[in-house]
């Protein structure tokens, strides 16, 4: 007889295999104690062969899709990289050759650094104290808490087109009522400049605090109240109860988000290529784009200006994953629910969420819709004068009227794409303890988009499409494939964090009642991550319409997107358009905003 094995173990062994392998598991094992006592027959035998030989065959299976997988992510994702490298490496290196002869180097990488670091520091900062001063608003106030997340789905483009309209020295909107009402009023520029360093600085700010703010706000929704309650309690100032009590619980998530913001202000493109290279402000993003758009274009010169960038993601993408790997070491239990919170946010707070959002928000829109409607950007805002025709000459062009169709097109295919890969991604991340070394190899290359800017992957699709085996370039397929490879992994993760709070009960109780996988996945699990799904395919959406720096890059004469024509817009010095161009984003952007809410929303209860 074998040994007694006790009820907790058996529970251990059970929580420890996965829900698709529950039922196997179960029914081996009891098929195994009822023949244990028995001789082993010629039928016992046979029996043992064909139990141990189907599942030997359904692990092969798991391991099998597991592989394909790894394959999938590592094809779409790790060619862009490998060209960059190979063309930097060419004859001999002459594309590091000529960058390091580049007299501008030093200050490219000079004005990079700068721009990183200091992004760096004020994002983080500001993202903590906003996220902070969130926690404790008053239940009348809480929809403030909602406002640093709205810049995560608002274009770029329009944002940084937004400043400078307000920002510009001579006519922008905000420098014109600092000149009226503070001390400047006998200078015709000024104060602000829209086109230096410190206001990219500043823009760049802006654009990356709400990446630390979703990060500290969701860890600190985790955060035990009853040890803030005692501290305030002990008499201990909001303040000191920050920097002694919720500052060193934050320290996982506020270093996993000021990587982020790092990666984040590396790369950033947008902000650069429209406002500092008027005055000559170059970063490594923008001196890649200028040696492409050279006649003809320099491509191994723009690969190895992209090395720095690529050695810096992937170094801090393993750096993220040793983060994540120490977390527990700072997790909390939560009492949330046994009182009210003793530690309230003030009125700074509320004018601070406030602040942040006209600046990063209400300002740039205000200023976006005023240049649309006006007949030319003028400095006074006449409402009288405000007419359509911007919008018509617009609506009247072929080329912008082929990019608006682009755009929403290559955007839909591209989520029905990548919504089901990130599923499946996401699930075979979401695995047993046995299958971790796989899952989180694939982890590793959903997440190289993450951690390696979009301009780079430009270059890459762009050297891919025109000298790899499959010549796309020119292509709609070749626009779909960037925005599937940029938007995954922020599909993969929105969906592994739903499974994860979702947990596997009831998914281990279909598969103990022998539903098959395909069942208990159309039955159980897909219904239960409805609002989960309708939101990734809505952020999908949001992301690929609003997809840039590689379709800069990789864009054709026929592939041209909204972020394109108005960069071409742009150049032109039609303003009036790119306003219209920009408005138009915004507003697509909130129709697809409305569809999150839409499709995030809990289904009622049916009634009996």
């Amino acid at each position: 007889m074998p040994p007694a094995v006790s009820q907790s173990s058996s529970h251990e062994r059970l929580n420890d295999q996965d829900p698709d392998e529950g039922g196997v598991f179960l029914e081996g094992n009891a098929r195994l104690e009822s023949v244990a006592s028995q001789p082993i027959s010629g039928v016992g035998q046979s029996w043992w062969g064909s139990a141990r030989a189907s599942f030997r065959l359904q692990v092969i299976g798991r391991y099998s899709w597991l592989a394909l997988l790894i394959a999938l992510a590592g094809t779409i994702c790790l060619p862009p990289v490998f060209y960059v490298l190979q063309e930097s490496l060419t004859n001999e290196g002459s594309g590091i050759r000529q960058a390091l002869s580049d007299p501008g180097l030093g200050r490219i990488l000079r004005t990079t650094a700068i721009l990183t670091g200091s992004s760096v520091v004020l994002s983080t900062s500001i993202g903590t104290i906003l996220a902070w001063g969130a926690q404790g608003l008053p239940p009348h106030w809480r929809w403030l808490s909602y406002v640093p997340l709205v810049p995560l789905l608002m274009p770029a483009l329009a944002v940084v087109t937004g400043f400078g309209y307000l920002f510009n020295p001579r006519i922008g909107y905000a420098n014109l009522l600092i000149r009226r009402l503070m001390f400047w009023s006998d200078t015709q520029t000024g104060p602000l400049d829209v086109n230096s360093l410190p206001f990219l600085v500043a823009a760049t700010t802006v654009l990356t605090t709400s990446f630390v703010y979703l990060f500290v706000r969701n860890a600190l929704a985790e955060l035990d109240q009853s040890i803030l309650d005692a501290a305030a309690v002990a008499g201990a100032r909001p303040t000191r109860v920050f920097r002694m009590v919720t500052l060193p619980f934050l320290r996982p998530a506020i270093g996993y988000s000021s990587l982020t913001v790092a990666l984040l202000a590396a790369g950033q493109f947008a902000a650069p290529l429209l406002l500092g290279r008027q005055e000559g402000i170059n970063v490594l993003s923008t001196a890649m784009y200028s040696s492409t758009a050279t006649a003809p274009p320099n491509l191994p010169k723009a690969a190895a200006y992209g090395i720095p960038i690529i050695l810096m993601g992937l170094l801090l993408l393993v750096f993220q994953r040793t983060i994540l790997n120490v977390k527990d070491g700072y997790s909390g239990l939560s009492t949330k629910g046994v009182g009210k919170s003793i530690v309230k946010s003030g009125k700074v707070s509320q004018v601070a969420l406030i602040a942040y959002g006209a600046l990063a928000v209400a300002l740039p829109i205000f200023a976006i819709g005023t240049v649309a409607f006006q007949p030319f950007w003028s400095k006074d805002i006449v409402v009288g004068d405000f007419t359509l025709q911007n919008f018509r000459n617009v609506f009247d062009d072929p080329i912008v009227i082929q990019a608006v169709f682009n755009s929403i097109e290559y955007s839909i295919v591209a989520t029905i794409l990548v919504v089901p890969l990130g599923y499946l991604c996401a699930k075979a991340i979401h695995s047993p303890r046995h299958r971790r070394p796989l899952a989180g190899i694939l982890d590793l290359l959903v997440g190289i988009p993450l951690g390696i800017p979009a301009v780079i992957f430009g270059v890459g699709f762009l050297l891919a499409f025109t000298r790899g085996p499959l010549k796309l370039y020119g292509h709609g397929s070749s626009m779909i494939i960037v925005c599937v490879v940029c938007t995954l992994p922020f599909v993969t993760r929105m969906l592994l964090v739903a499974l994860i709070n979702q947990g596997e009960h009831l998914i281990a109780v279909g598969a103990v009642s022998g539903a098959p996988l395909w069942r208990r996945t159309l039955e159980l699990e897909l219904p239960m991550l409805r609002t989960a799904l309708g939101s990734t395919v809505a952020i999908s959406l949001i992301l690929n319409f609003q997809e840039f720096g590689a379709s800069l890059l990789v864009r054709s004469a026929r592939t041209q997107v909204m972020g394109t024509v108005l960069y071409d817009q742009f150049i032109v010095g039609n303003n009036s358009e790119v306003a219209v161009i920009s408005f138009v984003m915004c507003a697509i952007t909130g129709v697809c905003v409305l569809l999150a809410l839409l499709l995030a929303r809990q289904p009622r209860a049916r009634s009996r």
